[in-house]
């Protein structure tokens, strides 16, 4: 059976669009649920309060049924564009044409669960015409459009993981733990991860001097790298590390600066740096010498040609450079970096951090103009900052950050949540996030700057009690995913999130870390889900689809049969991206007609129905007939 065969039959759907109905709390994810609004009810552990259900309650995304046939149009109606297709298909399957083929190829009766993200629209029906849409050029790398993520001319909402140990696990030669780790992320729904393009170890080091580098190492990056690639796992990487020794700040400085006159102290089992078990003597001596990397001009050149080997190096697996690689979304800068102003002498270093990352941010970009660059900090408000008082404690304004200044010139933002390495009781972290994410999304929409929540968790003394992790550790994950649902939906310039961090096996797991049998897993996994449909229900812009010509990268696609049937298939609509968009996109009307805009009943019916959260969409058609739930049919497609 041709795609071209396939011809369409669809009732019209109410012009407004039809709101959720709440979920029952059935299963495993109740007892989360109970333990998160717990939390949510406690006096300052109100996280999140007010913000609707938890993302861990709400199920697969169900389809209402049609409500009224359309009038005089009881024939088959193709597209309007002469190279559009059908939806539903037509060639013996058990589809019933007067209903809508939903999210993952289903058909059913209930009220739909998802909220589609909201735009600002134009109520009024005076002078409503066609609007027109320039073409645009496909690029396979993530950028920055209308203060969102973008990716195949659409949204892109990261979900994911941190995991650092990954280059560490394929120096070791176990790759097929890399693999499982990306293969396990990218069934669940995950679409993110972030590791590091620097090494941590005396054993496995990028750098062993200056401009000297270790293929071995450098090999096990890159094995991460096309791994994260096979998977569908978009990547950010860290350049360099401000809290190990080895490849981080503090060896950079060794290589750079001025020679020692103190020997330096060396933490135990190459940890990160522990100013507790230094004498204070020690730490201020090596408080004053980190702060010399963010001043040095030859740290700064060490810093640049740290970038040039990384952007410019050719993976020996798959032969791309790495400034080349769509699989990388963003760099880090640096991994939360420090500049200290507890010590008067450092009291320079506020201005000096900002004006670094401003310089390398230039730098990277004229180096490797493809990919985003972001600073890689927690996010601390700076001394005189009117969110200063929003810091965890006191010393977070003293460690050389300001948040507004330091991403004025990165493509976005990035915060970081370590309540309990920040001694938050836990009894108030509910309401310290709350008030974190609102204080950095203010800041973040005052320079125009999107926000990724890129690393969050909740620590246990036992890491692997199940009780502890059901009542300590899901409801943080399902109230911070709760806030993340919550900003995507009211199109807050809140991106996505990351959590820390991905229990790699054969290491050790770590108070932080998620192993795949642990029910944190299961909020992780419906958070993934939610938004792999949220980012499913916005086709992709018209430009990037229309005129359809067999050299468009993208399209409008829909599944064309029901989840079981004998025959499925998808079919590209790209009509039905230029009603979605002339309805709800930017200063959309979405009571225009379909007789005022030009086009066809079924693309408008279609349209109304993403808006609804009825049906879902794919950029490509390899993206529609992925099997797993992660397309429109969950054995995938067949013809």
């Amino acid at each position: 059976m041709s795609s071209s065969d396939l011809q369409v039959v669809v009732q019209d759907i109410p012009a407004d669009p039809v709101k959720p109905a709440a979920a029952a709390k059935t299963g495993k994810l109740a007892g989360a649920a109970a333990a998160s609004k717990q939390l949510l009810s406690t006096p300052k552990g109100k996280a999140l309060a007010g913000l609707g259900l938890l993302c861990v309650l709400l199920p697969a995304i169900v389809v209402p049924a049609a409500v009224a046939s359309q009038k005089n149009k009881q024939g088959r109606t193709q597209l309007a564009n002469s190279n559009s297709r059908g939806i539903n298909s037509q060639t013996g399957s058990d589809v019933d044409p007067n209903s809508f083929v939903g999210a993952d190829g289903q058909l059913t009766t209930s009220n739909t669960t998802l909220k589609v993200p909201t735009r600002t629209l134009n109520k009024t029906k005076d002078a409503v015409a066609k609007k027109t849409f320039e073409s645009e050029t496909w690029t396979p790398y993530v950028k920055i459009a209308n203060g969102q993520f973008d990716e195949n001319c659409r949204p892109f909402y990261p979900t994911g993981f941190n995991a650092f140990e990954l280059t560490t696990m394929a120096a070791t030669g176990r790759k097929s733990d890399v693999d499982a780790v990306f293969k396990n992320a990218a069934s669940m729904g995950m679409t993110s991860a972030r590791t590091w393009a620097h090494s941590i170890s005396e054993q496995f080091p990028f750098q062993t001097a200056p401009g000297k580098y270790d293929e071995q190492g450098l090999q096990a990056l890159d094995y991460v790298i096309d791994s994260a690639s096979r998977h569908g796992i978009r990547l950010i990487l860290s350049f360099i590390d401000n809290w190990k020794y080895y490849n981080g700040v503090d060896q950079y400085v060794d290589w750079c600066g001025p020679g020692r006159t103190m020997a330096r102290f060396e933490e135990k089992n190459g940890g990160d740096t522990d100013t507790t078990v230094r004498s204070v003597a020690q730490n201020e001596y090596e408080t004053l010498r980190h702060a010399l990397f963010f001043k040095e001009e030859a740290c700064k050149a060490l810093y640049k040609d740290h970038v040039d080997a990384i952007t410019g190096r050719k993976n020996s697996i798959n032969g791309l450079l790495y400034k080349n690689d769509p699989t990388i979304l963003a760099w880090n800068l640096i991994n939360e970096p420090r500049c200290e102003t507890w010590m008067p002498a450092n009291s320079w270093c506020p201005g000096a951090m900002s004006s670094w990352f401003k310089e390398m941010g230039d730098y990277v970009r004229s180096k490797d103009p493809n990919h985003l660059v972001s600073s890689g900090s927690e996010g601390f408000f700076g001394q005189g900052d009117a969110n200063q008082g929003k810091n965890p404690q006191p010393w977070a304004a003293q460690t050389g950050q300001n948040f507004v200044d330091d991403n004025r010139h990165m493509d976005f933002a990035v915060a970081h949540a370590w309540p309990d390495n920040w001694e938050i009781p836990n009894e108030q972290q509910g309401g310290f996030l709350r008030e974190w994410l609102a204080s950095h999304l203010e800041a973040a929409e005052s320079i125009g700057m999107p926000l990724l929540f890129e690393e969050f968790g909740k620590k246990l003394d036992s890491p692997d009690d199940t009780a502890a992790i059901r009542q300590l550790r899901d409801p943080v994950f399902g109230a911070t995913y709760d806030a993340v649902q919550k900003a995507v939906e009211e199109n807050k310039p809140l991106l996505g999130s990351l959590y820390w961090k991905w229990a790699v096996p054969g290491l050790p797991k770590g108070p932080y870390g998620v192993d795949l049998d642990d029910s944190t897993m299961g909020v992780i996994k419906t958070h993934a889900n939610v938004m792999h449909r949220l980012v499913n229900a916005i086709p992709p812009r018209p430009g990037c689809v229309l005129p359809a010509s067999p050299d468009k990268k993208l399209g409008a696609w829909f599944a064309s049969a029901a989840p079981n049937a004998a025959k499925r298939g998808c079919v590209n609509a790209p009509e039905v991206s230029l009603a979605y968009y002339n309805l709800y996109g930017p200063d959309g009307t979405p009571t225009a007609t379909a007789e005022e805009l030009e086009l066809s009943e079924v693309s408008m019916a279609y349209a109304k129905a993403l808006y609804s959260g009825k049906v879902q969409v794919y950029p490509t058609r390899l993206d529609c007939c992925r099997a797993g739930g992660l397309g429109a049919y969950p054995q995938g497609c067949n013809v």
